[in-house]
């Protein structure tokens, strides 16, 4: 792991910096350990206060996550902040996931159109490749997080980052859900929508898979009710 001495500028935004840098570049991989608060100082230059402070604007982006005689784990999830502001927000889970489910149906379809004219063979096979594992998988757990996966494929291939993880921040909150409505009408039936939804990227068509998008999560929005 390479780190750099510190000079005399803003110590704790470029404690910040190189970490951040470390951590998107997975040279601190998700779920490992950043070293501790000592060898960190010593090895930037810095002080431990400093090296505190970057450890706290990390968490507060969703890199890592502070757990008292853990240590600094790295999560490298910038949604979690909007998650748990949502939660905070919309404390009851029912109207969370209503009015989650609703934002999906505002974005998502776009979405897809979106996706539909700008995805390359490469993306193309990603996407497949999720909804094939999905319809491969009987564990509803699984299915679940599979089923993230799928839509954030789509996200990704739209090529818009904020969206992006707007969308990964809701679908993290609905997870729970997904798994109650796999276990209620089964993994098939979301198979269906998403394979339409594949056909229509594929093809490029952008008016076809905002269609078939809209009535995924049309279906999606309704079993909540």
């Amino acid at each position: 792991m390479q780190i750099e001495h510190l000079g005399r500028i803003s110590p704790a935004d470029e404690v910040l910096r190189q970490l951040t840098l470390l951590i998107e570049n997975a040279s601190l991989a998700t779920g490992s350990l950043l070293p501790p608060e000592r060898e960190l100082a010593i090895k930037l230059g810095v002080s431990r206060v400093v090296v505190r402070e970057a450890a706290k604007k990390l968490e507060q982006r969703g890199l890592v996550s502070i757990r008292h005689g853990i240590g600094v784990v790295v999560t490298n999830n910038p949604a979690l902040p909007v998650q748990h502001t949502l939660e905070r927000l919309l404390p009851s889970d029912k109207e969370r996931l209503r009015q989650c489910a609703q934002a999906r149906l505002l974005i998502e379809p776009e979405l897809a159109a979106t996706a539909a004219t700008r995805a390359t063979p490469s993306g193309v096979k990603k996407l497949k490749a999720a909804c094939v594992a999905m319809a491969a998988n009987a564990d509803l757990t699984r299915a679940a997080e599979l089923d993230i996966i799928f839509h954030d494929t789509i996200a990704d291939l739209a090529g818009n980052k904020v969206l992006a993880v707007m969308l990964k921040s809701v679908a993290e909150l609905g997870r729970l859900s997904r798994e109650v409505t796999l276990k209620r009408f089964g993994v098939e039936r979301a198979n269906g929508y998403h394979a339409r939804i594949v056909a229509a990227v594929t093809a490029g068509d952008p008016a076809a898979a905002r269609k078939a998008m809209k009535t995924h999560l049309e279906a999606a929005l309704g079993d909540l009710s």
